[in-house]
């Protein structure tokens, strides 16, 4: 009985004065609104960009020789290393590139772009989607074809089409060659890596015929799974220091720091944002508090009645408690309410997948609720302690 009559009388009393109910409500509807809605971009973020470098290749390990020092022809990085790191353990797939700046003409259009020599497991390591013609095939190895690929963005510019550019020629300096494909990243890199907007592609033995170098830039290897990356790296580059001068250095690393990276910049990012909507909560609670106050005041007479007639001072300060818990909950009700809201007119519009986590949910009313408690305690403990006879003199 003391539960449900402590719930009745703390709900009348907001009733009777809803206005201002409402208006302490407000503060703690944007708090609430502010956690859910940080847990979420917090959350969606964070697996949009782990989702993007895991999509470019979390389980790539990569090799390249350090140039900072002095260096000769035997410490570049070759065929045979490429074949070498093929027998590695848990590696399943292994390629090398050679890129260089270069300008060429396609479709009557002068370009400045990249030319990326490649070897046959590249498209499979890098990812690349081929969106119309095909990848190059055994034979553009070893015969030496003058053959290329070229990505979506040259396509269009140049032909207007991409399905126009295969068999369209493109001319480098003195030497020209045919497009048998176009491509684009499954996962945009934005020009981070060899692969630039307006990129040629060609086999790599093409690289001597072109540029005169018989090296890799860089080797990639493919680990089975993500959990082998570390140890994948740490045998390439003993691989590559075992088969090189002692002199040479060489430097072998993976994606897993940018990984990890990513997360802790995101969490650092989630906790800063997250105590920034804490502090609104808390001016709500400061708000709660100081209506809370008012009311104790305002109602001594009240107090003293109740108390007069047999109320102990554990219901009166369970009442006083419960105005501020409803006060809390409901704001965080219509908080989670206002952010859903907001979350989904954002999906539904096109603008981000967005999803809200029920841990946010959870959360934002645990939060609510304690801060309804925290500020609501003084003013409850304060209308409890009141003298019966002290209070029925107020007017």
């Amino acid at each position: 009985m003391q539960w449900e009559e402590s719930f009745r009388f703390a709900w009348s009393a907001l009733n009777e004065d809803r206005l201002k109910a409402f208006l302490t409500t407000l503060g703690v509807v944007i708090g609430s609104a502010a956690i859910v809605l940080v847990i979420t971009i917090a959350s969606v973020g964070r697996s949009y960009v782990v989702s993007q470098i895991e999509g470019i290749g979390a389980n790539l390990a990569y090799a390249t020789l350090d140039r900072t020092g002095p260096i000769s022809a035997e410490d570049e990085l070759s065929r045979k290393d490429l074949v070498a790191a093929r027998y590695l353990p848990e590696v399943t797939a292994v390629a090398g590139t050679y890129d260089l700046p270069t300008e060429f003409v396609a479709g009557a259009k002068a370009f400045h772009a990249r030319l990326v020599g490649v070897t046959e497991e590249f498209q499979a390591i890098r990812k690349l989607s081929i969106t119309s013609g095909r990848y190059f095939d055994a034979v553009d190895f070893t015969s030496r074809d003058r053959v290329c690929l070229v990505t979506d963005q040259v396509a269009q510019r140049a032909f207007a089409q991409v399905a126009r550019a295969i068999g369209a020629t493109i001319k480098l300096d003195e030497f020209r060659c045919t497009i048998i494909g176009t491509f684009t990243e499954t996962v945009s890199t934005f020009g981070q890596s060899e692969i630039q907007n307006e990129t040629v592609l060609v086999a790599f033995p093409l690289i001597k015929i072109i540029d005169g170098d018989d090296y890799f830039q860089v080797i990639y290897v493919q680990a089975a799974s993500a959990n082998d990356v570390p140890r994948v790296t740490e045998n390439l580059g003993a691989l590559l220091r075992r088969r090189h001068r002692k002199e040479a250095k060489y430097l072998a690393d993976n994606l897993s720091s940018i990984l990890s990276t990513a997360r802790q910049v995101s969490i650092a990012m989630t906790a800063v944002l997250l105590g920034v909507a804490l502090v609104t909560l808390t001016a709500a609670g400061v708000g709660i508090m100081n209506i809370m106050l008012v009311n104790v005041t305002q109602r001594t007479r009240e107090i003293g009645i109740r108390m007069a007639i047999g109320a102990r001072q554990s219901e009166i300060r369970m009442q006083f408690l419960l105005e501020a818990v409803f006060i809390s909950l409901t704001g965080a009700i219509l908080g989670i309410a206002l952010s859903l809201l907001i979350v989904a007119s954002v999906a539904s519009a096109g603008l981000a997948p967005l999803h809200v986590p029920w841990l946010a949910v959870a959360l934002t009313v645990l939060i609510s609720a304690g801060i309804g408690v925290l500020f609501g305690y003084q003013p409850a403990t304060q209308a409890a302690r009141l003298h019966p006879i002290e209070a029925l003199r107020a007017e």
